[in-house]
């Protein structure tokens, strides 16, 4: 982000008083010239991420999803006061329409071959306690009887380093009613009732092996470490797992090693790590940290947030079942009104934060008002002065960002398929200075990047006040303005870049200072009609 930059006067300290100038030192030989520069006060600022979870989807959602750390750099480093919600473009189906979206809200079994045998599904309503797993209840030990809410408790009993739970050992009993059929069923299942046979065991068929316990939010250890499924053979014989898989509908998926047998009756506990010292003290079967998570359905991502890169992920993967009629502003409408404000998205609007849409999709937006409408209703959530300072709301589109030649022609395209022209993102992205980019770009990291350093409110180039001798620059930090204050001695092309066209200093990636502090610059002018070496061509022209 290139920002007017704010060059500071001088004084007996580093800054004498807080006024736009600078300060030239004459003599006989040289100028010696001084600019000084505040880097801007960290953000306070609530995202909202729209992602497009219609069919053609799934390649930029994993994009997305690998590349929250480079999103989310420039808040981490200077403790920017952030939240950040995802929503989809979908405002028709009941589980989105607006609500703040979770992760993984599941667990799929599947066979080898890819059948599914088993699936548990949660949501936000379970609500039981952090440090406890999931039980299931006993007398529910059948692919029907655990879809139901109560039939699953608190795990009971301390293990290892203090959490409660029963891995690998019985259940206790929930007091659950008979089994009532909430849409999980053999027939729906797999289709698949035949038994492959091998040398020790069977493959497994639908009903044979249940999901009965799962510790998705542990404290003794974080859930990188800690969390668990545990697996309960119910049949009456032994069971080859080999190959089986353990995954969700997002983008997580871990399969059995080969050789995993499971004898009736038994208990096989799947972990992130079978490393006891490190785990919370869990006795494991088998670890499989690639690729299988289990999420606490957290809905906003803060500063605070135990994995937030693993859950953003898992946030933003939400599939490719949505609608095809794609309505990013009304789903934005819906999300930043009552209803939903008051019930599944309280907590996410404050009154002293900036706002922030990121809209993501590869197709135009369908939504039922006029671009006007939405603009006057989501500055309107930031007061009067959100119309003129877009820094208080604003929205950047990472769409098909290009008007092509012809209606109806794509905006742009990549392997992974062609978007259409976002017209009214890319509309209102204008309106608020937000950023525009494309959708069909292969590498997702520079865009995170701009992303990221714009929300955070931080200037990462500064332009100087007069022409240097680049040999003579000298640049240095400070955390405020007294010179007691020294931080560093910054050096070019490692902790800045000066750049000649446009005569300023430029911080990468990891280089930006943080907020609020000072960027000391000095220099020796260039003679006026100099040129030195950077500002010529190969043949040593201007």
């Amino acid at each position: 982000m290139r920002s007017e930059s704010r060059a500071l006067g001088l004084g007996g300290g580093l800054i004498m008083a807080l006024a736009l100038g600078a300060c030239t030192e004459n003599n006989f030989y040289t100028q010696k010239h001084t600019d000084v520069f505040q880097q801007a006060r960290r953000n306070t600022v609530d995202v909202l991420l729209v992602v497009d979870n219609s069919c053609s989807m799934v390649e930029e959602q994993n994009k997305l999803a690998s590349n929250f750390q480079a999103f989310i750099q420039f808040f981490q480093g200077v403790d920017v006061d952030y939240q950040i919600g995802v929503i989809t473009t979908d405002n028709e189906a009941e589980e989105f329409s607006g609500r703040l979206v979770g992760g993984d809200d599941e667990v799929i079994l599947r066979s080898a071959d890819g059948l599914v045998l088993e699936r548990v599904s949660w949501d936000r309503d379970w609500d039981l306690p952090a440090g406890a797993s999931w039980s299931l209840d006993p007398d529910q030990m059948t692919v029907t009887g655990n879809d139901r809410r109560d039939a699953w408790c608190s795990g009971a009993g301390e293990y290892g380093a203090g959490d409660q739970g029963t891995p690998g050992a019985a259940n206790p009993s929930c007091g659950a009613s008979g089994p009532e059929d909430s849409g999980d069923t053999g027939a729906s299942d797999s289709g698949d009732t035949g038994s492959t046979e091998t040398s020790e065991g069977a493959a497994p068929v639908v009903g044979e092996l249940i999901i009965t316990e799962l510790m998705v939010d542990p404290l003794a250890v974080a859930d990188e470490l800690g969390e668990w499924v545990e697996l309960t053979n119910v049949s009456d014989h032994t069971l080859d797992l080999s190959g089986c898989t353990i995954s969700d509908d997002g983008r997580n998926g871990a399969s059995i090693p080969a050789g995993t047998l499971l004898a009736a009756g038994e208990r096989l506990v799947l972990s992130r790590s079978d490393d006891a010292a490190t785990n919370g003290g869990l006795d494991a079967s088998i670890s499989l940290a690639d690729g299988m998570t289990l999420n606490n359905d957290v809905l906003i991502l803060k500063p605070d947030t135990e994995g937030a890169g693993e859950i953003f992920s898992e946030m933003v993967a939400q599939g490719t079942t949505g609608t095809g009629i794609e309505m990013g502003l009304d789903s934005a409408l819906s999300a930043l009104s009552e209803p939903l404000l008051s019930t599944t998205n309280a907590g996410f609007v404050r009154t002293e934060a900036n706002l922030s849409l990121i809209i993501v999709s590869d197709e135009e937006d369908s939504s039922q008002y006029a671009v006007d409408h939405y603009f006057s209703y989501f500055a309107g959530l930031k007061g009067d002065a959100a119309f003129r300072d877009h820094s208080l709301f604003n929205l950047s589109a990472v769409v098909g960002s290009e008007e092509p030649e012809f209606d109806g022609d794509p905006s742009c395209s990549s392997d992974d398929g062609v978007a259409s022209y976002g017209s009214r993102y890319v509309d209102l992205a204008q309106r608020t200075n937000g950023l525009i980019e494309s959708i069909c770009d292969d590498d997702f990291s520079p865009i995170a990047q701009e992303l990221g350093l714009t929300l955070s409110g931080l200037v990462a180039e500064y332009e100087l006040s007069e022409r240097p001798r680049e040999d003579t620059l000298e640049v240095s930090l400070y955390s405020s303005a007294s010179e007691e204050d020294f931080e560093k001695e910054l050096v070019r092309d490692v902790d800045y870049i000066y750049v000649v066209e446009r005569n300023s200093l430029r911080f990468e990636e990891g280089q930006v200072p943080p907020s609020q502090w000072f960027i000391k610059v000095e220099y020796e002018l260039l003679p006026k009609g100099a040129v030195q070496e950077s500002d010529t061509g190969e043949d040593g022209t201007p």
